[in-house]
Order: structure tokens, then C-alpha cells, then sequence
């Protein structure tokens, strides 16, 4: 099984993230507030519940694949070098990552809003793949997210 789904907003460092205490600054609650609404749809919920459902951790791993869309000029310098304004691949995975995943975001109301997210816990992820790429619309950003199903014993094994 694959899903693919968009989310419209910008990627959030995590080095933008958390204060020294380890609390979420405001922007980043901001932020995650925004994408977990935005994860509300009723058509990504449906897709999300399907994969859930068809998931067995004795059968399964999970590959994850995150597209970060960004406007041309925050990707690239005027000349045409990657950008440090488009932030370090790494860094802008594991909050995407987090909101699709966690369980702790579940049953947590936002703005009367009851949020629902994909409830597996991350460490069943054995392939990800990320890019950061033009946004297929001018000016916006985009978060494109492909979540699939693997047959974990093709997926597991040993170096040769």
C-alpha cells in the first residue's frame, strides 16, 4: 500500500525548534499547529486509517519519502547555488516526520479540531527519502509525502 498526500507550508528546522530546555519556541508550535490541521483533511484521514489498518509490524516496515517544495528564491542564490535559507535536509525530516507518527498528537484538540494522525510509531520507518526541489507552484511551499508499506523480510537483511 502507498499514500501520497501535500501539505501547504514551509519546512521547520528542528535547530529552530526548541528552546535549550528542550520546549517548543512558539514559531514552532505555530508551525506544527498548521500541519497537524492541515493533516485533518478528510481524505488524507481516510488514506491514513486505511494504511493503519492494513499495517502489521510482523510483516511490515515503512518507507518514507518527503518532498520539500520551495520557492526559487529561498532554494537557490541569485547565483543559482543552493541556498542556506533552504535549511539542512535533516533537520526539516523529523518534525514532518513526527506529526505523521506520533501518537502523542492524537486526541489533542486544536482549534475545536480532535487531531488524528497516522499512530505508528516511527522506528518502523527502514527507508527514507528526501529532496529538496523547485515548488511546482510559484512562490508557495509544499511538503509532498509518500508513506508505503515494504514486506519487511525483502527489506531487512544482512551486509554481504
Amino acid at each position: 500500500m502507498h499514500i501520497q498526500f501535500t501539505i501547504k507550508c514551509p519546512p521547520f528546522s528542528i535547530n529552530k525548534a526548541y528552546y535549550r530546555n528542550r520546549q517548543l519556541t512558539q514559531d514552532a508550535r505555530k508551525w506544527r499547529k498548521e500541519f497537524l490541521l492541515q493533516l485533518q483533511d478528510k481524505n488524507i484521514q481516510k488514506d491514513l486509517a486505511a494504511f493503519h489498518a492494513e499495517f502489521d509490524p510482523k510483516l511490515h516496515g515503512i518507507k518514507a519519502s518527503y518532498r520539500f517544495c520551495f520557492p526559487s528564491d529561498k532554494l537557490l542564490t541569485k547565483k543559482g547555488t543552493v541556498s542556506a535559507r533552504s535549511c539542512d535536509l535533516t533537520n526539516i525530516e523529523k518534525l514532518v516526520q513526527d506529526n505523521i507518527f506520533d501518537n502523542r498528537f492524537n486526541g489533542r484538540k486544536i482549534d475545536n479540531i480532535i487531531i488524528s494522525n497516522l499512530d505508528i510509531d516511527d522506528k518502523f520507518i527502514i527507508q527514507c527519502h528526501s529532496c529538496k526541489i523547485l515548488s511546482p507552484v510559484e512562490g508557495n511551499y509544499l511538503i509532498q509525502i509518500g508513506i508505503e508499506l515494504l514486506p519487511l523480510q525483502e527489506h531487512i537483511c544482512p551486509f554481504q
